[in-house]
């Protein structure tokens, strides 16, 4: 991998039930006489994926960077996530030097794809693991995602840039202890069956790209402001946009009305947006409302339990920012164009 700086990634201090479920089932790395020490913990209230620090130390790492693993052409920090969704599968590894892997799997099927952080002794995220099938999208409309034949799966390796591929060697170790499904077909009797349990076939290191910008700007819509452009932070993926009534993305629903008139109404405007944009950010939604209150200085703000409008004015007319936080799916940040008549 491509040596440079390398960056300072905060502790994650796995909070709240969480770390009181795995406080009573850590073993002492003192007492382990070398090896390593699985426990499968209890399920906590929160999964892996909806643990704020967790989200932001994924993001840390690969940013808003996309590619195809779990799913064809999507962020890598979302496959990661959704790859340790189940609060019913969650294990902790220690090591004698004090690192330690917390994993789970998907959720969907038998544990095919599942998703590890790999921690120093003082809670740095120091690598993320992925199990998965090197998805694609088809190249046919509406038909399934393509992966690679099983049982052969990838474990992908996402470490910052200048890390040693060594240092992630604890995950090699995570990804060769299969699921409970597929270790009981590795042991069976039935060669058949045994054929069948998950391999990992091969090992691929990549470097996380955290500044890669969320969006570019091909994926505005028409009509869009250019004075609204710093209003779409970086940090955040183009969810949807639409101009001039109509939606523009995702293609899928191109040409189609941009709200039913009962979405309309609910917002009570007198007329339709000139232009929007929604994105979506992983950020945790009070740090996205204090950038947009720096953001939009002169604006007004009114403030909700998990929303917030800004309304606002500049060259180009009248604009409006409404922020949703949607919890594990990220926050949803609409920003709405009207020009000046």
């Amino acid at each position: 991998m491509k040596a440079i700086t390398r960056p300072a990634f905060a502790s994650l201090m796995l909070a709240c039930a969480l770390a009181a479920t795995a406080q009573a089932a850590q073993p002492d790395p003192s007492e382990m006489s070398g090896a390593p020490v699985t426990t499968e913990l209890p399920a906590p209230p929160l999964r892996l994926s909806e643990q704020p620090k967790i989200r932001a130390a994924v993001i840390d790492m690969v940013g808003y960077a996309r590619g195809s693993f779990t799913e064809g052409d999507s962020l890598i920090a979302e496959q990661v996530l959704n790859g340790m969704r189940s609060r019913h599968d969650i294990t902790r590894t220690v090591w004698p030097d004090g690192r330690r892997v917390m994993a789970s799997v998907s959720g969907d099927g038998h544990g095919e794809e599942r998703g590890a952080l790999l921690l120093d002794a003082q809670g740095r995220l120091l690598a993320l693991g992925l199990v998965n099938g090197h998805c694609r999208k088809s190249t046919e409309r509406d038909a399934p995602k393509v992966c690679n034949p099983a049982p052969k799966s990838v474990l992908s390796v996402f470490q910052p840039a200048g890390a040693q591929q060594a240092e992630a060697a604890p995950l090699i170790a995570w990804a060769k202890q299969l699921p409970s499904y597929h270790a009981r077909m590795a042991e069976s009797d039935h060669p058949a069956q045994v054929a069948q349990a998950q391999q990992i076939a091969s090992v691929e290191y990549i470097t996380g790209q955290p500044t890669v910008p969320g969006w570019h700007d091909a994926q505005l819509p028409a009509g869009f402001p250019a004075s609204l452009k710093p209003l779409l932070i970086q940090q955040g993926e183009v969810n949807s946009s639409a101009s001039g009534g109509k939606v523009v993305l995702p293609k899928a629903l191109a040409g189609m009305p941009m709200r039913t008139d009962y979405e309309q109404a609910q917002l009570k405007e007198p007329r339709w947006p000139d232009a929007e944009v929604t994105l979506r950010s992983y950020a945790a939604f009070d740090t996205v409302l204090e950038q947009y209150r720096a953001l939009a200085k002169d604006a007004s703000v009114e403030v909700g339990r998990a929303s917030a409008m800004i309304n606002g004015n500049n060259g180009a007319g009248r604009y409006t920012v409404r922020l949703r936080d949607a919890k594990e799916t990220g926050v949803f940040i609409t920003v709405s164009s009207w020009k000046r008549k």
